[in-house]
């Protein structure tokens, strides 16, 4: 009798362990379920995360270099500057040493203040204006320094999207600015920084035939 007693005892202690034991590996299993949702929700925001900056970088390019207008442009003009000119030697190098089959991307942008009555005839708006010197970078680099001319974008934002407030003058000065970026990825049908510059004929300010835009 004592012994039967002692034997049902047991099976009873035997069924409460297996029970406990169960429910444990079921809390444990929902951990592991829990933790592998929110492992999945964490790679979901980062793909996206990277498609939105890709995204960003898709639209507008690296940035090469950002040129002071005020530095590196006469004063209410599209024509560079000795500094101006000096720069985009460096700018040319470093195009063809570390990027020579990128497509380059050239914006202009301005300040808020309206053209002056003198300079209306050349440049209607802040928008002539923002691309005439965009235009200008990308000509200089094109004749001078024997970038291909189908390698380049050519963009004027006039006073549209600025780093600063145009409020004060050091805000204004900021805005002023040429920044040239390259796109990202290798373009196949690019040709190399070297090639000899193609496109229709022009003359410069000589008189002289000259080729590109």
């Amino acid at each position: 009798m004592l012994l039967f007693v002692f034997a049902g005892v047991w099976v009873g202690c035997s069924g409460t362990q297996s029970t406990s034991q169960y429910g444990a590996q079921t809390d444990v299993s929902s951990e592991v379920e829990r933790l592998e949702e929110e492992n999945a929700a964490l790679r979901q925001d980062l793909i996206d995360a990277r498609r939105r900056a890709n995204s960003g970088v898709m639209r507008r390019g690296e940035t090469v270099e950002v040129l002071s207008t005020d530095l590196y442009f006469e004063s209410g003009s599209a024509q560079l500057t000795s500094e101006g000119v000096e720069k985009l030697k460096s700018v040319a190098a470093t195009l063809k040493r570390e990027y020579p089959n990128r497509v380059v991307r050239v914006e202009g942008y301005t300040d808020d203040q309206p053209i002056g009555d003198k300079l209306k005839s050349k440049f209607p708006s802040n928008w002539e204006l923002s691309a005439g010197r965009a235009a200008a970078v990308v000509r200089h680099l094109q004749w001078t320094h024997n970038l291909s001319p189908e390698r380049f974008e050519v963009v004027g934002f006039g006073p549209y999207q600025p780093l600063a407030t145009n409020e004060t003058a050091d805000g204004r000065r900021q805005n002023r600015r040429v920044r040239i970026a390259v796109l990202p990825g290798d373009d196949p049908d690019a040709v190399d920084a070297t090639e000899s510059i193609s496109g229709p004929r022009m003359q410069d300010r000589r008189g002289n035939a000259r080729k590109g835009f």
